[in-house]
């Protein structure tokens, strides 16, 4: 079954964001009604004007897709030490949610350009013991150094020696392991050479904002869309593919980061099209780029009303 939505390519069911899907769970319940209140809110107006964090050459059509109203892409809202450069001093993005660690920049720089495997899935998400082990085995089947954001939980007293990883020794060896860490410093850095994400929008537009081809591994939410969107449309990445029971295994996880690592055909194509999404990303926050233009263009038609 295919579905067909206004500016957006065809989804499969996988494609369509979790909250509109059985069976329904508490969080499903939770976003959709709040999706259903901000939709009541502007459809109280006339043609109401909705700021979103994207670009106009990155989602031409799904801008333009709600006759109703009028979205204007500003973004990518990224700190301008990480987008363009123009202000070294410009990295604040409001504040981490938890406290990073310190010493995986020095660790980075020890690494050759373009080598290290980046891993994290956001701030929210949490996944079961039986996927991170299939992370960790297919880690330590590439043999390429990692950076992997694993959260500590918040209560330490939760945490259980069943909760370890079996091959943590290992890990250690390889790569490094972190609580936290400064996303936008690390998709920045010359030593990365790709991103194992979970697909956030906000992960999604860095990646695009960076340059960085990605391992797409979408959980809930609008995740599922935006890794349809990276593999099939942006071309930046690949998408895992899950056994039924939605796990994924080790071999898939080595198949889709060798793939972008190999530099191979399809590695290099990854990269091209990563770095030409780069290079709108950066037009479009110019002095006459369109999210520039967009954005003042609010403004001024706001001062018409003071």
């Amino acid at each position: 079954m295919r579905f067909e939505l206004p500016g957006l390519p065809l989804l499969a069911k996988r494609d369509l964001p979790s909250f509109v899907l059985p069976p329904s769970s508490d969080h499903k319940v939770f976003a959709l009604t709040t999706c259903k209140e901000h939709l009541e809110t502007l459809d109280a107006e006339k043609k109401p004007k909705v700021l979103v964090n994207t670009f106009d050459a990155l989602e031409p059509h799904a801008l333009k897709a709600i006759e109703d109203y009028e979205l204007i892409g500003i973004g990518p809202l990224i700190p301008s030490a990480f987008l363009d450069g123009k202000d070294p001093s410009d990295k604040g993005i409001g504040g981490d949610l938890f406290q990073k660690s310190e010493d995986y920049v020095q660790w980075l720089n020890s690494k050759p350009k373009s080598s290290v495997v980046y891993v994290s899935f956001g701030s929210l998400l949490r996944l079961p013991k039986v996927q991170m082990e299939e992370i960790a085995k297919g880690l330590l089947e590439c043999g390429r150094p990692f950076l992997w954001v694993i959260r500590v939980k918040e209560n330490l007293e939760e945490e259980k020696d069943d909760d370890k990883l079996s091959c943590l020794e290992g890990l250690e060896k390889l790569g490094k392991i972190v609580p936290w860490c400064s996303q936008l410093e690390v998709l920045t850095h010359p030593s990365l050479g790709c991103f194992v994400t979970h697909c956030g929008w906000n992960s999604t537009l860095e990646c695009i904002a960076c340059g960085v081809p990605v391992v797409a591994f979408p959980h809930w939410a609008d995740q599922g869309t935006n890794a349809k969107l990276m593999q099939d449309v942006w071309r930046t990445g690949l998408r895992v593919n899950p056994r039924e029971d939605g796990t994924v295994e080790s071999a898939e996880i080595k198949r889709c980061i060798e793939t972008i690592m190999d530099g191979g055909e399809k590695s290099q194509e990854l990269r091209e099209n990563a770095r030409n999404w780069k290079n709108s990303a950066r037009e479009a926050m110019q002095e006459d780029g369109s999210s520039t233009k967009n954005l003042k263009a609010f403004v001024e038609e706001l001062g018409n009303y003071c």
